[in-house]
């Protein structure tokens, strides 16, 4: 389930939702809704691998027969289910728009192989948990909302593609480092405060250093890609400081160091 990395998901959820000026017992169940749908898109994932994982990875919990696929199936549809109840709860607009986001993990888990644009729909999974948090709020998105959507949706799909280019010769091989770093660059232009600049700045120093692996003499794609995961909360956290949600900053923080210390526990990627 890649449970390392759901801290990331729990901060989008806050950056979301403080886009739309939201807070409140609705960000428990927005964060609880998102990680069951997080956990059922990684289970869904195995399963419609799993034809090429009894093939290439057969020590892997479904091709070894660790887990029976029948039952993989009942509970990847039960995450689903009760994240779309609570989902329900939360009110008509985010509902709908989980249901959009289910049809992006359902897209990006059956056709992820063979889509040259699969990283930009992972992209989009994420930016939805913006657009589902704020939905729970208000009945239209801001253009800030979307512009930040936007940006969140550059960063994962060009922390996916680093990993697809950094074997490329020449030039080519670096243009998606001007996708995760335009969350910072973003934030230096768009007439924000101080405090969100020195915010942009850790998140640009985060992802420099862990593009050092990609680029660097001693590459680790997979350290890297698991670091600039981690950094999905920093970047919330610079969305958190340019909405003045400052109280909810050091939830964001904190999800940026709990992902850390899992994935020394529990691979990321």
């Amino acid at each position: 389930a890649r449970v390392s990395n759901s801290p990331t998901v729990v901060s989008n959820v806050l950056a979301g939702a403080a886009l739309a000026g939201g807070a409140g017992l609705p960000l428990v169940l927005l964060a609880a809704a998102m990680l069951l749908f997080y956990t059922a898109g990684m289970y869904l994932n195995d399963l419609l691998d799993l034809r090429i994982d009894r093939r290439e990875r057969p020590e892997r919990p479904l091709p070894s027969g660790l887990i029976l696929p029948g039952e993989a199936w009942v509970v990847t549809a039960g995450l689903f289910g009760l994240g779309g109840w609570l989902l329900w709860l939360a009110g008509g607009a985010a509902l709908l728009s989980g249901l959009v986001l289910l049809g992006l993990i359902v897209l990006y888990d059956a056709w992820h192989k063979t889509n040259p644009l699969s990283p930009l729909v992972m992209g989009l999974t994420r930016a939805l948990v913006y657009v589902t948090a704020a939905f729970a709020f208000v009945p239209h998105l801001s253009s800030s909302l979307l512009i930040w959507s936007a940006l969140l949706t550059l960063y994962v799909a060009g922390l996916t593609y680093v990993a697809k280019t950094e074997h490329r010769s020449g030039p080519a091989r670096f243009w998606p480092v001007a996708l995760v770093l335009a969350p910072a660059v973003y934030a230096y232009v768009g007439g924000f405060a101080w405090p969100v600049w020195m915010l942009a700045l850790l998140l640009a120093a985060w992802v420099g250093r862990s593009l050092t692996f990609v680029y660097g003499p001693q590459r680790n794609i997979g350290g890297a890609v698991g670091r600039m995961i981690a950094g999905i909360s920093l970047l919330d956290a610079l969305v958190l400081g340019g909405a003045g949600a400052w109280a909810l900053l050091p939830w964001a923080l904190a999800a940026f160091a709990l992902t850390r210390w899992w994935q020394r526990h529990i691979q990321g990627t």
